[in-house]
């Protein structure tokens, strides 16, 4: 491969990882406002967040084929970037250590978001299943005797009728 053609591939595996630097912090983002959503249980809010993230993953994955492809045409036998570091200049591999410290910084920071997520989410469930038990809350055994009501006294819906 020619010098100048394995320099273009170069520049465009960089940019590739550039873009993925900031469809990540997007993401990140976008997992921060996910979290305040789910805290006041807007879920139409949570729905436009989710599909923006769809969006967003769809590129990661278009952005991550290529990224594969370039990498192995710029040199086969070198599977990861890591592996291909060494094999540029120096400033440019600085700019490469950068790239891919910058991208694992955030995948890490958006796991311990996810997690967070994840809880504030099963706290949330946990919430609604407690107010639906509540609102709900109906005798399913007959009651004999001089209550002729189908429903036990402690529904909200004896106390309003």
């Amino acid at each position: 491969m020619i010098l100048q053609e394995k320099d273009d591939l170069v520049d465009e595996l960089f940019d590739i990882l550039e873009q993925l630097v900031a469809i990540f912090t997007s993401l990140k983002v976008s997992n921060g406002d996910k979290q305040r959503v789910l805290a006041v249980g807007n879920l139409a809010d949570m729905q436009m967040i989710a599909q923006k993230e769809e969006e967003l993953v769809t590129l990661v994955k278009v952005l991550e084929e290529r990224r594969i492809v370039l990498q192995g045409t710029i040199d086969p036998s070198h599977s990861s970037f890591n592996q291909l570091l060494p094999l540029l200049e120096e400033s440019r591999r600085n700019q490469g250590i950068a790239l891919s410290q910058e991208l694992r910084q955030l995948v890490k920071e958006m796991n311990l978001i996810k997690e967070a997520n994840s809880i504030v989410l099963h706290n949330f469930i946990k919430l609604e299943n407690h107010k639906r038990n509540v609102l709900f809350k109906v005798s399913t055994v007959p009651e004999y005797g001089g209550n002729h009501s189908f429903g036990s006294n402690h529904s909200i819906f004896n106390k309003i009728v």
